[in-house]
């Protein structure tokens, strides 16, 4: 593959930050085509920062890191890294989550963030699988033949019929209750961070309504995400990998985004929405049910069949 070579873009005002940068370009050598620094937030507003980026995060304090990185990567076509002074491994998972393609450790380490800038995708280059043998093309497509000799040409669609559902686009409660507990065993077991987000609403809504919450509801979620109406007045989001700050500023988004579309109620008032959120692994949960309860209004919990 090509290494495609990308400006660099440093957003910060501390020496050694700068330093440490410059010499992971010259590590990372034609991916890297110039360095430019950026000490000044003021400076942001009206220029272009297509390419690689690394933002220290004293550079927008006292603004969120995490607001920064979703408001700047829909105005720039950039890999961005977010440096953290706390531990990466934890910091990981939120900075992907906003967009980012990794969270770097401070003080930056040269050698690991040329990993990175040297990269098509952003990601550490240096595990890479053995070179796969050349495909038989002739024998594959024998054995493809047999393989799909007999079967019907709708498996395809029966299969997302059960998973989905065709009127609102999410997924099925039975389907996202399968998931839930999928995860939520996979979260206590690894220690892996699950988030759950919900929306409620009291009141009876039109099938329009619910249609224009479950389209706003997905606009917001990436494509790991699980949504579904898993209860007559809520919708509930499940986040893999994203912790309690990932998961709070995804429910403020969407909610964000719904009261922007003034909503109604059969009554034609305006529609009351609450949001709720809780993360796992937590020890006091028995199990995916109790955790699903933390988010749903009491008489949702009671109305739906686990």
């Amino acid at each position: 593959m090509k290494m495609p070579t990308r400006p660099l873009f440093v957003l910060s005002a501390n020496a050694d930050v700068i330093a440490a940068c410059n010499e992971a370009a010259n590590i990372a050598g034609n991916a890297v085509a110039d360095v430019i620094v950026c000490d000044d937030f003021a400076k942001l507003k009206d220029g272009s920062f297509d390419g690689l980026v690394v933002v220290d995060p004293t550079f927008m304090a006292p603004l969120s890191i995490h607001e920064f990185t979703l408001n700047f990567l829909r105005e720039h076509r950039a890999l961005l890294f977010l440096l953290t002074t706390g531990d990466a491994r934890h910091a990981d998972g939120l900075a992907r989550f906003v967009g980012a393609q990794a969270a770097i450790a401070m003080p930056v380490d040269a050698a690991s963030l040329a990993d990175h800038l040297s990269s098509p995708f952003g990601a550490p280059t240096a595990l890479r699988p053995e070179p796969l043998p050349t495909a038989d093309t002739d024998a594959l497509s024998e054995s493809l033949d047999d393989i799909l000799k007999g079967r019907e040409p709708q498996s395809r669609e029966r299969f997302l019929e059960a998973i989905a559902d065709s009127e609102t686009g999410l997924h099925t409660p039975e389907f996202w209750q399968h998931r839930l507990e999928e995860e939520f065993k996979r979260s206590a077991r690894f220690r892996f961070p699950l988030g759950l987000a919900s929306f409620s609403w009291e009141g009876e809504i039109s099938q329009d309504v619910l249609l224009e919450l479950s389209g706003l509801l997905l606009l917001d979620t990436r494509d790991v995400d699980v949504a579904a109406h898993v209860a007559e007045h809520s919708l509930v989001a499940m986040l893999p990998h994203t912790g309690p700050e990932g998961t709070r500023m995804f429910a403020e988004r969407a909610m964000r985004t719904i009261s922007e579309h003034s909503l109604i109620d059969l009554l034609g008032e305006p529609l009351e929405m609450v949001s709720d959120t809780a993360v796992a692994p937590d020890s006091s949960l028995a199990n995916s049910n109790a955790f699903l309860a933390q988010v749903l209004p009491k008489q949702d919990s009671f109305e739906l069949e686990l």
